[in-house]
């Protein structure tokens, strides 16, 4: 009994650290079905997840998720403000159709009954026929993306109510301070002296010197606002303009009131930034690839040397000016953005390589290098080395290159497979070479890093290395594959 209690509590305990991952990363879907999947990145449109239960990549709009989910990965990916810097309010996200195409707007809903349907965005109204809506759903949002001062303030009134309670009052005013409404949180400060009656009076002095620091700094605070917008937009050009605004706010505010705030939203900013653009150099390298080497492999001279010469030395130089050009960075930061991208999942995320047909050109022991079949191989040459005769080798060997000197003089045969690495590559195709190219590079420049090898027997000889061939005296011969040229393997790899 005691044993059997034991193991119980020991296999809860287990079933805890398997499951306490899982819920972890786990995403509720606006249908209320849960994902179990690892977030790899997020932007101002949706996020890019990892399911566990089969393995897949998915791509979803933070519409995908409930309001509660979303928000939960939003900040998690500095998307919105904390909650001491970012008032959230409930809104309503109304979706309708026009000649067929969607659209949608997030505020609150005037009338719910009435057609049409009227949705007030910060005062502006919207107004939707009911013929045309599609579905309204509640979400959660910043409140400035849909209430004006005064909205916002009416709306706060009538849920705090506050009477002739001073902590209510403080209680408004700390929001509407947070909205910039100064003026409203000013009336309500001052209610709530005249009440005299709270539990918190050095709180009031507090809000009284934040409204006071604030006000003061009221410029500063829309630039500030405007730096969190571009950083919770989350795109390139809006991490562009949120730097020029950071540079503004230092050239305008030198001495400004608010630098623990500024210093705090240049991190997050610089920190978002950082992920966002680390993310897109590992995908747009190695997106690069294919671009890059498709074009090089069309260039007038460019043999196998030159190949690998280009994919030791200089490819790397071209895919970071094409990255230059895309995302308007300097080399050594998209240089150090690519040596760090092992920090965010889309920068451990690995493709394939394959060299083809074009394999053989490595030699037997690259192609092998660091594959099952590789360290099979090497344990039978090893048997084969302990135990084979002497003699019976040289017997062997004699025996191969006599069949060789025969099928010569035949004109035949081996003569006429025989086939250099360069002659291999004046022939293949132009998708071959690309892909050699790239595997090449991932391979040999030192800039990639290869999670797994696999070597696969050649289609044509099946891994044996050798073919059967007639010869001119109509007896049947072996001579080596001219596809892998007797190698007997293809080499391929994942690397990231």
């Amino acid at each position: 009994m005691r044993s059997t209690l034991r193991f119980g509590v020991l296999l809860a305990a287990l079933s805890a650290n398997l499951l306490a991952p899982a819920a972890a990363q786990s995403l509720q879907l606006a249908n209320g079905q849960i994902l179990l999947a690892t977030v790899e990145e997020a932007d101002g449109d949706g996020l890019r997840v990892h399911r566990l239960d089969n393995g897949g990549a998915l791509d979803l709009r933070w519409d995908h998720l409930t309001p509660a989910s979303a928000n939960k990965w939003k900040r998690k990916f500095d998307l919105i403000g904390d909650t001491e810097d970012e008032l959230m309010t409930r809104a309503v996200e109304v979706f309708w159709l026009i000649n067929g195409t969607r659209q949608s707007v997030i505020g609150h809903v005037v009338d719910r009954g009435a057609d049409p349907v009227v949705v007030s965005v910060k005062g502006q109204p919207y107004r939707v026929p009911r013929r045309d809506l599609v579905n309204m759903r509640e979400i959660e949002v910043p409140a400035t993306q849909v209430y004006t001062l005064e909205e916002y303030y009416q709306q706060r009134l009538d849920e705090i109510s506050p009477g002739d309670q001073a902590d209510k009052h403080m209680l408004l005013a700390e929001d509407l301070i947070k909205f910039h409404n100064y003026d409203r949180a000013q009336e309500h400060l001052e209610r709530a002296r005249q009440l005299g009656n709270s539990k918190n009076p050095a709180f009031l002095d507090t809000l009284d010197e934040r409204l006071k620091r604030f006000k003061e700094a009221a410029k500063e605070f829309g630039l500030l606002d405007r730096i969190r917008a571009c950083r919770s937009r989350g795109k390139l050009p809006d991490f562009e303009r949120g730097r020029e605004m950071i540079a503004q706010f230092e050239k305008d505010f030198p001495q400004t009131r608010l630098k623990s705030e500024f210093d705090r939203e240049k991190a997050r900013f610089e920190q978002a930034r950082t992920r966002y653009l680390t993310q897109q150099v590992a995908d747009q390298w190695r997106r690069a690839l294919s671009t890059i080497a498709g074009k090089k492999v069309t260039e007038d001279g460019f043999g196998l040397q030159q190949a690998k010469d280009y994919a030791e030395n200089k490819m790397t130089d071209d895919v970071v000016a094409r990255l230059q050009q895309s995302l308007h960075l300097e080399v050594d930061e998209i240089k150090q953005m690519w040596q760090d991208r092992a920090k965010y999942p889309v920068g451990k995320r690995t493709e394939h390589f394959s060299y083809g047909i074009g394999s053989w050109v490595l030699g037997d022991q690259a192609i092998l290098k660091d594959t099952a079949a590789g360290e099979a191989t090497q344990s039978q040459q090893e048997n084969k080395v302990d135990n084979a005769n002497p003699q019976i080798q040289r017997f062997a060997k004699m025996l191969q290159e006599a069949m060789q000197r025969r099928q010569r003089a035949q004109g035949g045969g081996q003569q006429a497979q025989e086939q250099s690495d360069e002659d291999w590559w004046r022939e293949a195709s132009r998708g071959e070479r690309i892909g050699w190219l790239r595997a090449y590079y991932a391979e040999f420049s030192g800039q990639m890093v290869i999670k797994f090898a696999t070597a696969s027997p050649c289609i044509s000889c099946f891994g044996d290395g050798s073919t059967t061939f007639i010869g001119g005296d109509g007896k049947p011969g072996k001579i080596k594959c001219f596809l892998c040229q007797g190698t007997k393997w293809t080499r391929s790899f994942k690397a990231y």
